[in-house]
């Protein structure tokens, strides 16, 4: 253990940093301490579970973290494993059982495209979205999940590298990758779609870009397939009441009839 740095972490959350993940400048560059969180399980995790039990679909069982020194333990080894794969990922600076330190991975990518949102730049948008899907693509192609992959998830560097950060949940343990891998597709799509409603065609860009990287035949899409037709029958359920849906669940409808209307073409299975 760095002594130096962990008397320096250990002060600063003495003095009261107000949040779980905050900045440091250590040795000339910058660090974020991540402290661990309580134990994320809760009740209707269970009944989740048994729906993914009842229709089959793997890909919605939980993934919340276990919390405390266990979830710092999982994501410290998250990162060690995908850094081993070749992907942009924070450097694992310090791991304790109260706090880990990492490195800067780039800009948050989902601020890069809202800063080109306020600069009507709709070029640079576009391929943003584009490049966060090729990531996306690319991490799935080394054989893993992220399991929370939102734009505010993904990093990008200067040199227009794409990253990854924000593992504190681990798909890849619960479930079949290729269903871990689904449920990533899902969760981009449905984060465009959140952040950028008034845009629809971001939300196209990005399904196209990671279709056109995988291939129709990517093994993922198959589950992608199943569950778009088992949450049919709730999607006609509830399309003539989207003017009364929450915000989530109207996104969610959206995010859903562009998979569908896609997915429905592709005659392979």
């Amino acid at each position: 253990m760095n002594e130096q740095l962990h008397a320096l972490v250990e002060h600063t959350m003495a003095q009261g940093v107000g949040a779980r993940v905050f900045a440091l400048r250590w040795q000339n560059r910058r660090i974020w301490i991540k402290q661990a969180v309580a134990p994320k399980q809760k009740g209707w995790h269970r009944l989740q579970r048994s729906f993914a039990t009842v229709t089959g679909l793997a890909m919605l069982r939980p993934t919340v973290s276990p919390g405390g020194k266990a979830g710092l333990a999982s994501e410290a080894n998250i990162l060690r494993k995908l850094s081993d794969k070749g992907i942009l990922v924070p450097d694992l600076v310090e791991e304790t059982e109260d706090w880990i330190a990492i490195g800067d991975n780039g800009a948050i990518l989902q601020t890069r495209i809202e800063e080109h949102l306020r600069q009507g730049d709709t070029d640079a948008i576009e391929e943003l979205i584009t490049s966060g899907a090729q990531g996306l693509a690319g991490l799935h192609r080394a054989g893993v999940a992220h399991g929370a992959p939102l734009l505010r998830n993904l990093t990008i560097r200067d040199d227009g590298q794409i990253g990854f950060i924000d593992f504190e949940e681990d798909p890849n343990a619960r479930m079949p990758i290729v269903d871990a891998q689904a449920r990533d597709v899902l969760l981009f799509i449905f984060s465009i779609q959140r952040g950028f409603k008034k845009r629809p065609e971001l939300l196209h860009s990005g399904w196209n870009a990671y279709v056109t990287a995988v291939g129709f035949d990517a093994p993922q899409l198959k589950p992608l397939r199943k569950v778009v037709g088992v949450l049919l029958p709730v999607y006609l359920i509830l399309r003539p009441f989207r003017r009364w849906l929450g915000t989530d669940a109207l996104n969610g409808l959206l995010a859903y009839r562009t998979l569908r209307q896609t997915l429905k073409h592709d005659t392979r299975r």
